[in-house]
């Protein structure tokens, strides 16, 4: 009997120590960087420390610097009825943008279907750029599809890259500006 308790107790500390060192560290969070989380979600993302995170929409995590450029994670499940990402975000995804937005353009010399990837896993990707034209302001937009265990990913970078001020257009480097810390962004991401 003494051995079962001396056992069970063994078996709880061993448990206890688990737990313990599994919970997330402060030091685990790249330098620089801040944890954007809620409890609806399955991944883990990381934003610069002074930009402002967005956590109100379940399954929904966003962040933004203070020039309003921003990046977001939405998820869905993925049906694969398409048979490739890029498939998707050609016959169904950029279309629909097409139908919102009328002033879009597909910056096809910076998409790319090969060689990009996502996380921490370095989980393939597509990258598409695009640039979308409202309220007197042009933005240009990065997108990464990642497909993880039954879900697609989709990060989404924007940024400001002209301005109407006084009815004449100016250029703007607010997308420029945060690129590299959308490198680590998309480089600190875990699935």
């Amino acid at each position: 009997m003494k051995f079962k308790k001396a056992v069970s107790f063994a078996v709880a500390a061993a448990m206890s120590a688990m737990l313990l060192t599994s919970c997330g560290e402060e030091s685990e969070i790249p330098d620089g960087m801040q944890l954007v989380d809620n409890e609806f979600v399955n991944y883990t993302f990381y934003v610069p420390d002074d930009w402002t995170p967005d956590t109100t929409i379940d399954g929904f995590l966003s962040a933004k610097a203070n020039d309003n450029t921003n990046v977001s994670v939405q998820t869905m499940t993925w049906s694969n009825q398409y048979g490739s990402l890029d498939a998707y975000f050609r016959e169904d995804y950029f279309k629909k943008l097409e139908s919102t937005f009328k002033d879009i353009t597909l910056l096809e010399e910076e998409c790319s279907i090969e060689n990009q990837t996502v996380g921490v896993q370095k989980n393939s990707a597509v990258k598409y750029v695009y640039t979308v034209g409202s309220d007197d302001a042009t933005y240009k937009i990065v997108q990464y599809f990642s497909y993880n265990a039954g879900y697609l990913y989709i990060i989404t970078y924007t940024g400001k890259i002209s301005d109407k001020v006084n009815g004449e257009e100016k250029a703007v480097e607010y997308f420029e500006d945060h690129l590299e810390e959308l490198s680590s962004i998309i480089d600190n991401f875990v699935f």
